[in-house]
C-alpha cells in the first residue's frame, strides 16, 4: 500500500484509480460499505483502490476542545487499510490550507489523480466550511465524465452506525455492540509493565497495560472476556479495567489481562487486546478467597462468552 501524506505529492501516483473519501475515524461497517463499493467498482474496471482521508480529526484544525477520543490509531488504521485491499492511502493532515480550499479548489487538486470514479456517505461535505456537498459533486461528476457512488448510511435496526455511536458504546462497557458496528472486536494495544505480583500469588498471572498514556478509547471499568494477539498467536483470556479496590485503589485504572494457556515472559513486549462482552463491573471484595472465588466463577462465564462467539 503507497501513502501519500501530501496534496502536493499527488502527481506521483500515476495509475488509474477510484477513490472513496471520507473521514474514516472507526472504519466502522459504515465506513467499510464506501470503501468496499470503490474497491468493488475498481475490481470491475481493472483500477486501483485509492481512499482519501485526514491524518488528524479536523476538529483538532477548527475546535481542539471538542475533537472525540480515537477508535484506532494511525499504525491500527493504516493495517486496517491494507487488509481491506487499498492500493493507495492519500492520509492528509487537515490544515489551514486544506481547510481554506473551496471545494472546487479541492477538486482541481485532487484531480491530479487520474480517478474514473468517486464514492462517499450520503452525508459527506467538503471544502472551506463544508460547503461542497454530494450536488456539488454530482456536478462535478457530469462535467468530468466521472461515475459517482453516494452510499446511504448504514442502520444497526433503528440506529445508524456512527463514531459517535460507538465511542458511547465503549464508554459504557458495551463492547459486544460496538463490535457488530465495527464489524470488528474493538481492541488496544501496548507495552506490558510490571505490576505488584498479585496474580502470580492467586494462580491468575496478569500482562499488565497502564492505561494513562492510552491514545484511544478505553472501555469502562469492569471484567471482560478477550483475546490476546501477540507474536503472531491468538490467546483467549479474561481482562479486568480497573483500580484493584480490594487491595487499596490504584490512582489510575490498569487493564490486565490473565492469558488462558499461556505460561512466558511478556514484560515490556507488545501485545493487543481484543474486547468481545463484558461480564461484570468491578467489585471490591472480602479479602483474597472471596476475590479467587469470583475469579473461577468469571473464568467459566469468559470461556462461555468467546466459545458462543466462535459458534456464529
Amino acid at each position: 500500500m503507497k501513502i501519500i501524506r501530501s496534496l502536493e505529492q499527488l502527481h506521483t501516483f500515476t495509475e488509474p484509480c477510484a477513490i472513496a473519501l471520507g473521514t474514516f475515524d472507526g472504519l466502522h461497517l459504515g465506513h467499510k460499505d464506501v470503501i468496499g463499493s470503490a474497491k468493488e467498482y475498481a475490481q470491475q474496471h481493472g483500477e486501483r483502490l485509492a481512499v482519501f482521508t485526514f491524518s488528524n480529526h479536523p476538529l483538532s484544525l477548527i475546535k481542539p476542545e471538542l475533537v472525540p477520543v480515537a477508535l484506532l490509531s494511525q499504525e491500527q488504521k493504516h493495517a486496517c487499510f491494507e487488509a481491506m485491499g487499498v492500493d493507495l492511502l492519500l492520509d492528509i493532515p487537515f490544515n489551514e490550507a486544506l481547510a481554506n480550499l473551496s471545494p472546487q479548489e479541492f477538486l482541481q487538486k485532487l484531480g491530479v489523480l487520474k480517478f474514473s470514479c468517486l464514492v462517499v456517505g450520503e452525508n459527506f461535505s467538503f471544502g472551506k466550511g463544508g460547503a461542497g456537498n454530494i450536488q456539488t459533486l454530482t456536478a462535478f461528476a457530469q462535467e468530468n465524465n466521472c461515475k459517482l457512488i453516494v452510499r446511504p448510511l448504514v442502520s444497526d435496526d433503528a440506529t445508524v452506525i456512527s463514531s459517535t455511536a460507538i465511542r458511547h458504546l465503549i464508554a459504557a462497557g458495551e463492547v459486544a455492540k460496538a463490535r457488530y458496528m465495527l464489524g470488528r472486536a474493538y481492541s488496544l494495544s501496548g507495552t506490558v509493565v510490571r505490576g505488584a505480583q498479585r496474580g502470580n500469588k492467586i494462580g491468575f498471572p496478569t500482562a499488565n497495560l497502564a492505561l494513562e498514556a492510552a491514545k484511544i478509547a478505553v472501555p469502562s471499568i469492569g471484567v471482560y472476556a478477550v483475546k490476546v494477539y501477540f507474536d503472531g498467536k491468538c490467546y483467549k483470556g479474561m481482562g479486568n479495567i480497573g483500580k484493584n479496590p480490594t487491595f487499596g485503589e490504584l490512582k489510575e485504572a490498569r487493564l490486565e489481562v490473565n492469558i488462558f494457556d499461556f505460561d512466558g515472559d511478556l514484560y515490556d513486549k507488545e501485545i493487543t487486546i481484543a474486547f468481545y462482552e463484558r461480564i461484570r463491573g468491578e467489585v471490591k471484595f472480602n479479602g483474597v478467597d472471596e476475590l479467587v472465588k469470583q475469579i473461577k466463577k468469571d473464568k467459566v462465564t469468559v470461556l462461555n462468552c468467546l466459545a458462543k462467539e466462535a459458534s456464529l
